[in-house]
């Protein structure tokens, strides 16, 4: 069954109209929304990036039923994926299992903000497949050392693990990282209704929800919209 949702772009929205929108959305009727995560915004005439954890927070206060996503992080460059398990973990409380984690291998438009060099696209997937591994020996509220090839973790451990099993949705907008998706995550998430990458992902093994992202301008005069 088709459900629809609203997106919180914090690329134009400061973090108190967001949680408006939040609570606005729940009102209306909307089944879940997702809230982007980035430094930067795409352009700078958006002219907003709150930090998306503090905004979890909030929206876990100012609603109730309320699906609540993450579309999506990066946990691999910007922020240690052992600190955004954490930070996943608190708000998957805060909001009583109505959290749904995306993560997707970023930009570097809006993630370099700390001068590390932006690996190419088959290095971040391998990046993103290991951060997902640290972050899901987080999750179980186990004492965590980690020797990888991209992270290290010494003697970690989340006292406020979540409460159940995370639900973590890969995005995948192409056939190598939607492949990647299927294998590592519980869902996928992609930019609209494309057959092709649905059926890759399917082909894959994957399961679980595909989140569909469009943009629409909503109004009773479609030449105006368009």
């Amino acid at each position: 069954m088709a459900e629809f949702g609203m997106t919180l772009s914090s690329e134009e929205w400061g973090p108190k109209d967001l949680v408006e929108s939040a609570r606005k959305a729940e009102a209306a009727g909307f089944d879940f929304v997702s809230i982007s995560d980035h430094f930067h915004p795409w352009i700078e005439a958006q002219g907003h990036s709150p930090f998306v954890w503090g905004v979890l927070g909030a929206i876990g206060e100012a609603t109730s039923t309320l699906e609540v996503g993450v579309g999506v992080t990066c946990p691999t460059i910007r922020i240690h994926p052992a600190i955004v398990a954490q930070a996943a973990a608190t708000a998957s409380l805060l909001l009583d299992g109505r959290f749904t984690f995306g993560i997707g291998s970023g930009e570097n438009l809006n993630e370099h903000v700390l001068g590390h060099r932006w690996p190419p696209a088959d290095v971040r997937l391998a990046m993103l497949e290991e951060a997902l591994e640290v972050m899901r020996a987080m999750w179980t509220g186990e004492r965590v050392d980690h020797r990888g090839d991209f992270y290290e973790v010494e003697n970690a451990k989340l006292y406020d693990p979540p409460a159940g099993d995370l639900t973590v949705v890969v995005s995948g907008f192409g056939p190598k990282a939607v492949e990647l998706a299927a294998r590592i995550g519980d869902g996928l998430w992609t930019s609209g209704p494309d057959p092709e990458l649905q059926q890759t992902w399917e082909q894959a093994g994957g399961s679980g929800p595909k989140y569909g992202q469009i943009n629409v301008a909503y109004g009773p005069d479609e030449d105006e919209c368009r």
